[in-house]
């Protein structure tokens, strides 16, 4: 559904505690509501959606529809709202858990793209398409053979044990699942959307920068070493390219 966007904006984001229920004669722009915490019921015309927390739902623009807080907390979401051409869409559901960038599209990316400088904005929308590359594959996936994607998963299962240690190596990636580099590559990408290197410095970046936002460090040499990283200087040089600004400068 995502494959050919074209003249993508992203209009506004925002972080938004939803009402207990309400309803949306027509949506004035097509929108990701990404789930921080609690869970959502959408009601539409030929379906019922439920969403709940770490997943997301698209609605596209001029769809009508209600919806009901399920959970007994709060629900906040980040809102994306966007324009753009998207062709022919439908309301659809997402799991983001496994985003490289999931934590930070969930708590960071409405107060970077409202209060951040132009570089911070371009960061922002390279976050954007990459989210949009790794729904895109979940939608292949589900026309792929899922025997074929499962050959990875004891890198994936290794990855999720340790992706922060300072020790992990890539290569042995795809030792662990008895295939060629290029082939165990062919396949992350597919599952994931992003390369091997890509999806470890985004998760490595997004936890970091929850470090920082929390207080629980005293220098970026620690810090460096908590999310992965032997060499501060690498470390530093390698988070400003990816956020825009050094680590000690993050909430400045």
């Amino acid at each position: 559904m995502f494959d050919n966007i074209e003249n993508l904006k992203v209009l506004s984001a925002m972080h938004k505690t939803n009402k207990p229920y309400g309803t949306v004669a027509s949506r004035k722009a097509h929108s990701f509501s990404i789930r921080v915490r609690g869970a959502i019921q959408y009601f539409f015309e030929d379906k019922n959606i439920l969403v709940n927390e770490g997943e997301m739902i698209f609605l596209p623009k001029g769809s009508r529809y209600e919806y009901k807080k399920v959970s007994e907390e709060d629900a906040v979401g980040t809102i994306i709202n966007l324009e753009g051409d998207f062709g022919e869409v439908r309301p659809s559901r997402y799991s983001i858990k496994e985003f490289y960038d999931a934590e930070y599209i969930m708590y960071h990316f409405a107060d970077l793209w409202k209060f951040g400088n132009q570089s911070q904005k371009y960061q922002c929308l390279s976050l954007m398409y990459g989210l949009l590359a790794y729904v895109s594959n979940l939608e292949a996936l589900q026309y792929q053979d899922k025997k074929k994607i499962s050959v990875i998963e004891p890198a994936v299962t290794y990855l999720q044990q340790h992706i922060y240690d300072c020790d992990l190596k890539i290569d042995k990636l795809h030792r662990l699942c008895g295939i060629s580099g290029t082939y165990f590559r062919k396949i992350f990408a597919a599952r994931f959307g992003t390369s091997p290197k890509n999806y470890i410095a985004g998760k490595r970046f997004s936890y970091a920068r929850s470090i920082i936002d929390s207080g629980e460090f005293t220098t970026v040499k620690e810090l460096a070493s908590m999310v992965g990283y032997k060499d501060p200087l690498y470390f530093g040089k390698v988070f400003k390219q990816h956020y825009g600004t050094s680590p000690v400068h993050m909430n400045q």
